[in-house]
């Protein structure tokens, strides 16, 4: 059985869903969870396997490529998403799933269609 407080984790993960569009601070979740950056970080790992900032991050992804498919432009896509601007959304993009938003929809859009 993982040691840590999930109570505090899944309080973190659903702050993060809840405000995933804007950046969140450590010390937002740490307010949140009642849990310090340390332990909650930790905790957060154990449970979800990986960090608060890049749990954050794929939600953010997530919601990108839902409006990508609805054929929201990069640009609106990336400001919605909480993203600085399409730069920043585009080398996340690409560092995570290596393709850029571009080749990804081609690829996906033509796997929706089949």
């Amino acid at each position: 059985r993982p040691a840590g407080d999930f109570l505090a984790a899944r309080r973190a993960r659903d702050y993060l869903h809840a405000n995933c569009a804007r950046v969140v601070t450590l010390d937002e979740l740490e307010a949140a969870t009642g849990r310090d950056r340390w332990s909650l970080s930790h905790d957060f790992r154990t449970f979800y396997g990986t960090s608060p900032y890049r749990y954050l991050t794929m939600r953010r992804l997530d919601t990108v490529r839902r409006m990508l498919l609805a054929n929201t432009s990069l640009a609106e896509a990336a400001a919605a998403a909480g993203f600085a601007d399409q730069s920043h959304m585009t080398r996340h993009f690409t560092k995570t799933f290596g393709l850029t938003p571009g080749h990804w929809l081609r690829v996906a859009g033509g796997i929706q269609r089949v």
